[in-house]
């Protein structure tokens, strides 16, 4: 998770590119403490004299002891380092986005078991999983209850009620830059995977979510038992032809998803039930 902070020259604070209260800003910089996230900050005419708000937003940030990567540039597409060099994020975009070559490896289907295994646990090691096309994993552990993640979470119960745990399988993007740190953080996944936020959120209600590149190889495994299948826009054009078929004819419930990146909508390619705001699941 990352959280855009923007001071302007006048002393106005942006979250996320909407003004804020300092107020606002405590719960969202709470937020972003909980999901060991990291703060992106920019602050307009720098090489003048800081605002109060900029000192004030500075207090806060370190009061939480939050990690902070600083831009130079208003839509955050650059870090500064220590030595006040700019270095271009490189985020993945979609005309980057490509279906990976994957490393061979024998028994997928209980391969992918143990992924949802782990998708599904509460335990230390367990929570959403992220499948490297090398097959390595990446796993994020849920997140602590928190007043601000209970708010949020309202509103994936509409989607996806908690009443009986779900599996919820993604297809998307699984490379990711490397951070200023030279390590791949959550803000280079969040990049990667532009509705990571959501399967966050899933997770966090206790369903079992994991994400993998979609590749031929691996795409009835990958898909097997789920309940609901996200997959994103930019991931589409280069899935194996019939691919929705072949995901439905494993998946223990049919709701197939595209996340569309322009408008960060969802829109169905195949689901159960006639309700086009809730998802139905057979058992």
């Amino acid at each position: 998770m990352r959280l855009k902070v923007t001071v302007l020259a006048d002393g106005q604070i942006l979250l996320e590119g909407r003004p804020a209260t300092l107020s606002e800003l405590d719960a969202a910089l709470s937020q972003t403490k909980e999901a060991k996230g990291q703060v992106w900050y920019y602050r307009q005419a720098a090489r003048g004299e800081a605002p109060a708000a900029a000192r004030q937003v500075i207090q806060h940030i370190a009061a939480l002891k939050l990690p902070v990567s600083l831009s130079s540039k208003p839509d955050f597409s650059d870090w500064v380092d220590a030595k006040g060099v700019s270095h271009p994020r490189n985020a993945p975009r979609a005309g980057d986005v490509h279906m990976p070559e994957t490393g061979e490896r024998a028994g997928l289907d209980e391969y992918f078991a143990t992924v949802r295994r782990t998708a599904a646990g509460r335990g230390e090691g367990e929570g959403l999983v992220i499948v490297k096309p090398d097959r390595t994993l990446m796993v994020m552990p849920r997140l602590a209850e928190s007043a601000e993640l209970k708010k949020m979470a309202e509103s994936m119960k509409k989607m996806v009620p908690d009443t009986a745990q779900r599996n919820i399988a993604a297809i998307a993007f699984t490379i990711f830059d490397a951070g200023p740190d030279g390590v791949s953080g959550i803000e280079q996944v969040s990049q990667a995977i532009p509705f990571l936020g959501m399967l966050v959120g899933l997770s966090y209600i206790g369903h079992a979510v994991w994400v993998f590149e979609g590749h031929p190889s691996a795409l009835a495994a990958g898909c097997r038992d789920a309940d609901l299948l996200v997959v994103d826009s930019a991931m589409r054009p280069f899935l194996e032809k019939g691919w929705e078929a072949q995901a439905a004819a494993v998946m223990r419930s049919a709701n197939i998803v595209v996340h569309n990146r322009t408008n960060f909508r969802l829109s169905a390619v195949r689901k159960l039930g006639a309700d086009p705001g809730r998802f139905e699941f057979n058992g």
